[in-house]
C-alpha cells in the first residue's frame, strides 16, 4: 500500500474541503493511505512516503523544505501537482524546475472539454478519451529545461492548451494537471480517475503486463463471442488469445472475424495450453458452474456471462473456489453502466428525492417470445434470469444508497408471483413479479412480462421528498423528477445521462466493464462487479421463484 503525503493550503481555493474529498476517494481504492497537512516542514523528511500531492498556492519554501522535496523526487519518489501547484513557491527556482511549468493566466469557471492524447495510454490507461468538467482553465508557461510530455489538452478561445503533462526528474516522476479549482472538479469521476491513476504512475505501480483471455462459447446468438473479443482487444492491457467452442462452424467464424487465432473444442485444453491467463465463459446459464469451476481450479481468472448461475448453491461454490485459488472472479454485468441507472444514481447523489423507500422496475410488453435456449427454462433459468437479472442488479444499486453507512448484510423478505397463460411454444414464464422488502421498510419490485398489454414506466423510484420516473428506453425523453422544494412539489425534467443515441452504445458499456477488470488485475484498483455483488440478483430471483411456488414469504440477506 502506497503512503501519500498531501500538502495543501494557502491562496484562494477550498483546500480543506477538496483535500478531504481527495483523501476519501484515494483511500477507497485500497492501495493508498493519505495524510493531509499544511505543514511545509513535513517536506524535509519524506522517507516514509512514496509520493507527494501538491495542492497549494503561493508562499515560499525554505532551503531545507525545498531540498527535502527535490531530494525525494531525485531518489525515485513521485509528485502529483494539482492546479495551483503551478502557482506555488514561484520564487523557489528548484521547485519550479521540478514541477515543470508556471501558472500564466486562467479563464472563468466553465464547462471544459478535456481530451487525452495517445500518450495517455502509458500514463493513465483506460480512461475516457474525452470528458467535461466544470473548472477553471489554467494556462501555463514552461520552466523545465528538460522535455515535458503532454498527455491532456483543453480548448480555450479557439486555441489548444496543455492541461496535463508528465516529466522525469532524477529517478522520480512528476505528473501535473491544471484541473482542480474546487470541489466540483474533485467530485468529478473522471478527475478522480486521473488523480488515482496519476499516483499509480508516479509511484511506479504501473504494470506493462498484458492479460491474455480465452473465450469459451463463440455461439451465434447475439454474436456475443465476437462482442467480447473485440471489446477485450480494445482495452489496453487485455488481449484475446484463444477461442473455445464445441461447434466447428463457430470456430471457423472466429478465425474469419478475429484473424488466425488458436481455437479449441475443450475448455480444459485451452486452460492448459499456456495461451491464456483468464477466460470469459459465454455459455448458457445452466452450465456456467460446470465450465467455470475447472477453469478456476487451474488458476485462471474467470469472467462469467450473466446471470452468474441459476442457483445460489452454484454461485457459492464458484466464489469459494476463486477465494481458495486466489483468482479474480467476476460477472459481465455490462448494464451496470446503462443510462437509466446512471441517471438514477446521479439523482440519488444529488439527494433530489430524499430517502428512497420504493423501487419499481418494469420490463413489459405484449409480444410472442422468440424460440431458442433463452426461452427454454431448463437452460436459461426462466424469464427473470435473462433481462430481469439486469433490472435486479440496477435496483440493488439504488438500494445500496440506503445501506452504505449501515449494515452490510441487511435482512430482507422475498415474495414472487408468476403466470403461464399464453405463450405455450416456449417454456419460460409469461409474467413475473418479484418483490423484496428490507427490514428497514425499503421495498423493491421487478416486473418482467411478455403478457402486458398496458405500458408501464421503466422505473418509478419513490423517496421521502419526491420521485424519479424514467418512462422507457427512449433516451431522448428525460427522466421526470418530482421534488419537494419550498413547501411545494416541483416537476423537473432531468436529462438522461450520458447521451445514448450512439451506434456504439453497447460497446461503451462493455468498455467500462473491461477497463475496470484490467484496472483491478493490473493496478489493484477495486473490482466493481464482485462475485458477492453478482450473487444478489441470483439470490433474489431464486428466492422469489421458490416463494411463488410455495406461496409463502422467505427470508434473505444481501451484500452491499
Amino acid at each position: 500500500m502506497g503512503k501519500i503525503l498531501m500538502l495543501t493550503g494557502g491562496g484562494f481555493h477550498p483546500f480543506q474541503l477538496c483535500s478531504s474529498i481527495a483523501k476519501d476517494f484515494l483511500e477507497q481504492t485500497g492501495i493508498f493511505t493519505v495524510e493531509v497537512t499544511e505543514d511545509r516542514n513535513r517536506l524535509m523528511d519524506l522517507s516514509d512516503y512514496s509520493a507527494v500531492i501538491i495542492y497549494t498556492q503561493g508562499g515560499e519554501l525554505s532551503e531545507e523544505q525545498e531540498n527535502g522535496l527535490l531530494g525525494h523526487v531525485r531518489n525515485g519518489g513521485g509528485v502529483v501537482g494539482i492546479h495551483s501547484a503551478a502557482d506555488s513557491w514561484t520564487t523557489n527556482k528548484g521547485y519550479m524546475e521540478m514541477i515543470g511549468a508556471q501558472f500564466r493566466e486562467h479563464g472563468p469557471m466553465a464547462d471544459i472539454r478535456v481530451s487525452y492524447s495517445e500518450e495517455a495510454d502509458a500514463i493513465v490507461p483506460r480512461v475516457d478519451k474525452s470528458f467535461v468538467v466544470y473548472d477553471e482553465f489554467y494556462m501555463l508557461k514552461r520552466h523545465a529545461k528538460e522535455a515535458l510530455t503532454p498527455f491532456m489538452y483543453g480548448w480555450w478561445q479557439e486555441r489548444q492548451e496543455v492541461l496535463g503533462y508528465v516529466r522525469k526528474y532524477g529517478k522520480g516522476k512528476v505528473l501535473y494537471t491544471g484541473l482542480g479549482h474546487d470541489e466540483r472538479a474533485f467530485n468529478n469521476p473522471q478527475f478522480q480517475e486521473l488523480i488515482i491513476k496519476g499516483l499509480v504512475y508516479v509511484t511506479g505501480r504501473m504494470s506493462d503486463a498484458t492479460i491474455r483471455l480465452g473465450i469459451v462459447g463463440y455461439g451465434p446468438l447475439y454474436a456475443m463471442g465476437k462482442y467480447h473479443a473485440e471489446n477485450i482487444n480494445n482495452t489496453p492491457g487485455l488481449i484475446t488469445t484463444a477461442i473455445c467452442d464445441k461447434d466447428s462452424a463457430r470456430l471457423e467464424a472466429a478465425r474469419n472475424e478475429l484473424g488466425d487465432i488458436p481455437v479449441f473444442t475443450d475448455a480444459s485444453e485451452m486452460a492448459e495450453s499456456g495461451l491464456v491467463d483468464a477466460a470469459v465463459v459465454a455459455v448458457p446459464p445452466n452450465v456456467h458452474a460446470e465450465v467455470v469451476l475447472p477453469l478456476v481450479e487451474r488458476g485462471l481468472h474467470v469472467i462469467s456471462e450473466k446471470p452468474f448461475a441459476i442457483t445460489t448453491a452454484e454461485v457459492d461454490q464458484m466464489i469459494e473456489a476463486a477465494k481458495r485459488k486466489g483468482v479474480v472472479l467476476s460477472v459481465f454485468h455490462n448494464r451496470h453502466w446503462d443510462s437509466d441507472i446512471v441517471t438514477l444514481r446521479h439523482i440519488m447523489e444529488l439527494d433530489l428525492i430524499g430517502e428512497v423507500y420504493s423501487i419499481e422496475g418494469n420490463m413489459v410488453a405484449y409480444q410472442k417470445p422468440y424460440p431458442g435456449w433463452r426461452t427454454h427454462k431448463p437452460i436459461s433459468g426462466g424469464l427473470l434470469y435473462d433481462m430481469g437479472v439486469h433490472q435486479f442488479e440496477k435496483a440493488f444499486q439504488i438500494a445500496a444508497y440506503s445501506f452504505e453507512e449501515n449494515s452490510q448484510r441487511p435482512k430482507a423478505f422475498v415474495y414472487g408471483n408468476c403466470l403461464k397463460k399464453a405463450w405455450h411454444h416456449v417454456t419460460i414464464e409469461d409474467y413475473w413479479r418479484a418483490y423484496v422488502k428490507f427490514e428497514s421498510g425499503l421495498e423493491m419490485q421487478i416486473v418482467q412480462s411478455n403478457l402486458c398489454a398496458a405500458p408501464k414506466p421503466l422505473w418509478v423510484v419513490l423517496g421521502t421528498r419526491g420521485s424519479a420516473v424514467i418512462e422507457s428506453w427512449d433516451w431522448e425523453k428525460p427522466a421526470v423528477v418530482n421534488t419537494y422544494v419550498n413547501d411545494r412539489l416541483t416537476r423537473v425534467e432531468y436529462p438522461i445521462i450520458p447521451p445514448c443515441n450512439i451506434p456504439d452504445y453497447f460497446d461503451r458499456l462493455a468498455a467500462k466493464y473491461y477497463r475496470n477488470l484490467a484496472d483491478h488485475i493490473l493496478m489493484g484498483l477495486p473490482l466493481i462487479i464482485t462475485p458477492e455483488w453478482a450473487r444478489n440478483p441470483v439470490a433474489a430471483i431464486e428466492l422469489s421463484e421458490k416463494a411463488a411456488l410455495e406461496n409463502r414469504i422467505l427470508e434473505a440477506e444481501f451484500v452491499f
